[in-house]
């Protein structure tokens, strides 16, 4: 199976770029990535340090190809915002769902929502999908808020559908097609 290629540069919208780890992004990454939301929403694992990250990373670059993890930058500074990427693709059924976090000093801005529109673009271009879906898991507002404004359409809640840190999460599932993606301001 081909492994999922992005571009070497990256991609951006003027605002935010979207671009592969670099090993100079492991330390800033691991310590982003130890806020009380992002350990409490997604997989980060809580004792989470640059080695850590070494490891996740180089399992992702290891596997069969079909996760894309990216790092979400300031376009005109390079500064870490958070991260976003593939975390599910079925090829066979065409579709894929993204996940995204951000560093706590990131969130509020409309970030997420730029590469998450950002990503989504590109997978719709890119790769042999129909749908693109976001599984939030239930209570997390401010994901689900992401989804819609990005046009994401809620389709339910999917009970124990997520395995995080031991524990069956319930999900918000949200979805977009292609053909309903629209382009950002």
């Amino acid at each position: 199976m081909a492994a999922i290629e992005f571009p070497i540069g990256g991609i951006d919208d003027g605002v935010v770029r979207l671009r592969l780890h670099a090993e100079s992004d492991l330390e800033e990454l691991a310590a982003a990535s130890l806020d009380p939301d992002v350990l409490r929403w997604t997989r980060v694992p809580d004792d989470n340090d640059a080695d850590a990250m070494r490891e996740w990373i180089g399992g992702w670059r290891s596997g069969p190809g079909e996760e894309l993890h990216l790092v979400v930058a300031d376009a005109a500074g390079g500064g870490l915002l958070g991260a976003v990427g593939i975390v599910r693709f079925d090829r066979d059924e065409r579709r894929c769902e993204i996940g995204y976090w951000l560093a706590a000093g990131t969130r509020g801005r409309g970030v997420a929502a730029r590469a998450v529109t950002l990503l989504s673009g590109w997978i719709f271009a890119s790769l042999p999908v129909d749908r693109i879906g976001i599984a939030a898991e239930r209570g997390n507002d401010a994901s689900g808020a992401v989804a819609e404004r990005c046009g994401f359409r809620f389709e339910g809640i999917l009970r124990s559908w997520l395995l995080i840190k031991g524990t069956s999460r319930d999900v918000a599932m949200y979805s977009l097609l292609r053909g309903e993606a629209t382009q950002r301001d």
